[in-house]
């Protein structure tokens, strides 16, 4: 079979590497790293997209609510169906 000139050098180090244990361990640690720095960079985008929908959840209660008031509704029933306390539509200028 006739080799491209990058599998003859992928050949040639996957030999060198095989062959030298120093090398294996440098490379084996090399790849360990790089799994290592995928998987933290994945866990930090799902964190932060569970953050972003998070808040995205909490500006809809925001919102509503601020339409609730708008209307005259009770503001114990607006907490009861927004979850919302009362700090948080004090701390958004709603009361």
């Amino acid at each position: 079979v006739d080799k491209t000139p990058d599998l003859s050098k992928a050949f040639t180090i996957l030999e060198q590497y095989s062959n030298d244990p120093q090398k294996r361990n440098e490379l084996e640690a090399k790849l360990k790293s790089d799994r290592d720095y995928a998987y933290d960079l994945a866990a930090r985008f799902e964190a932060g997209e569970l953050q972003g929908i998070e808040k995205g959840a909490e500006k809809e209660k925001l919102k509503s609510a601020r339409k609730m008031l708008q209307k005259g509704m009770d503001v114990d029933m607006i907490l009861e169906i927004t979850g919302l306390s009362k700090k948080d539509l004090k701390d958004h200028g709603m009361l």
